[in-house]
């Protein structure tokens, strides 16, 4: 079980949470957080706070402006990332809004119409980068989009029981999303209907894998279960029947347990690209050396992508006249959360003489990281210190 900035980190950008009124409860369940009930009385006068929960509160709970807070953190740092969050919503969306001005979100947030969505570019270049759905409560904020009302189009979620409302065990759940002559059934309309312009497959069966049809259903989902339905020849297979029905394939396909299978490669097969590197760089330190040295810099590379970059290339451009263009140097970088990989170059000056050199003694130098499919660039600055001019040796008479 990921928490939200791990899932980021792993590419994760679509989330469907859940948002509950809850109360500290020290001693209760894993969390030591209660669900809100009635008679604890009114939630805004009584210091409720919001959660992210899902049904019961006492098996995980945690603070909804601390965690936006961190996806805000996660965006400030990968400007060109956009993010989807589906909200099933249990508090006011007042309430909703304040955790997102008070956890920094807001700056981020999609303010435009869902009728015509602007290009991803588009959103970059405006910093609106997190679109904001409900299930159908949004009161009066103008950002929270009600999903179903022409916004967004979905798959059934309950697979415990068929087409014909018929019970069925987890492994009849399973059946029904693996089994190629029932997908067609899986795929039918449900919320939304078939006019959102976003299609949401939903993909899981809830309980654990050796329940059977008898209505009595575990709360957490069984890792073992999301282990079979998160296969990406699964999730492919299942994609493509609703495709099929529905006319096009999927913009969010949701699972249990994402850590299970490979959600990531189905995804990025869907989608017709290949796993790659995604680099981040910090600026190297400033050098500072006597002309005719040897200028040092550490170039330490991040890779938030889903492939590694076993040759990557470390380039550099100088300021001719202060130092010499260096040879390449190459670099593992692995593939992780992040992936990591360091390269040092080296890079000549060339001999200043003090008194004889016209111009700058300081400048940038730009080096360029490119390796299995990305590439990306930074800068330092490079202070040559000038050798003193000789005196000339006096002759004797």
């Amino acid at each position: 079980h990921y928490s939200i900035p791990t899932q980021l980190g792993y590419g994760v950008r679509a989330f469907l949470i859940d948002t509950h009124y809850g109360k500290p409860s020290p001693g209760t369940g894993v969390s030591g957080v209660a669900n809100w009930k009635g008679s604890d009385g009114d939630p805004h006068t009584n210091n409720a706070g919001v959660y992210l929960c899902h049904v019961f509160c006492t098996l995980g709970a945690s603070d909804l402006t601390t965690e936006l807070g961190k996806i805000a953190n996660f965006l400030a740092s990968h400007p060109r990332e956009v993010l989807v969050f589906q909200v099933e919503n249990y508090v006011d969306p007042e309430d909703i809004a304040s955790s997102v001005s008070d956890s920094g979100l807001i700056d981020y947030v999609y303010t435009g119409s869902t009728d015509q969505y602007p290009t991803l570019g588009e959103m970059i270049a405006e910093n609106q980068r997190v679109v904001m759905f409900s299930e159908g409560n949004t009161g009066s904020v103008p950002w929270f989009h009600d999903s179903y009302a022409g916004a967004m189009q979905e798959t059934p979620y309950d697979f415990r029981r068929n087409e014909a409302n018929v019970p069925l065990s987890t492994q009849g759940g399973i059946d029904l999303l693996t089994n190629p002559a029932t997908l067609d059934s899986t795929c039918r309309p449900h919320r939304g209907g078939t006019t959102g312009s976003i299609f949401l497959m939903n993909h899981w069966v809830n309980g654990n894998i050796d329940d059977g049809p008898d209505g009595t259903l575990d709360v957490t989902p069984d890792p073992a279960v999301a282990q079979i339905l998160n296969q990406p020849d699964v999730l492919i297979a299942r994609a493509e029947a609703c495709k099929a029905r529905r006319g096009k394939l999927p913009n969010i396909v949701a699972v249990d347990d994402f850590g299970e299978g490979d959600l990531t490669d189905a995804v990025r097969q869907l989608n017709g690209v290949k796993a790659k590197p995604f680099f981040e760089v910090t600026r190297p330190r400033k050098a500072t050396v006597k002309a005719g040295r040897k200028a040092t810099y550490k170039i330490a590379i991040r890779n938030w992508g889903d492939g590694e970059s076993a040759l990557t290339r470390v380039c550099a451009s100088v300021p001719k006249k202060l130092a010499v263009k260096p040879k390449c140097v190459s670099a593992y970088v692995s593939q992780g959360n992040p992936g990591k990989g360091t390269a040092i170059l080296k890079i000549s000056t060339r001999r200043i003489i003090q008194g004889r050199f016209k111009g700058s003694k300081s400048g940038q130098v730009r080096f360029t990281i490119s390796g299995g499919g990305d590439s990306i660039s930074t800068t330092a600055a490079l202070k040559v210190k000038p050798l003193k001019k000789k005196k000339p040796k006096r002759k004797r008479h």
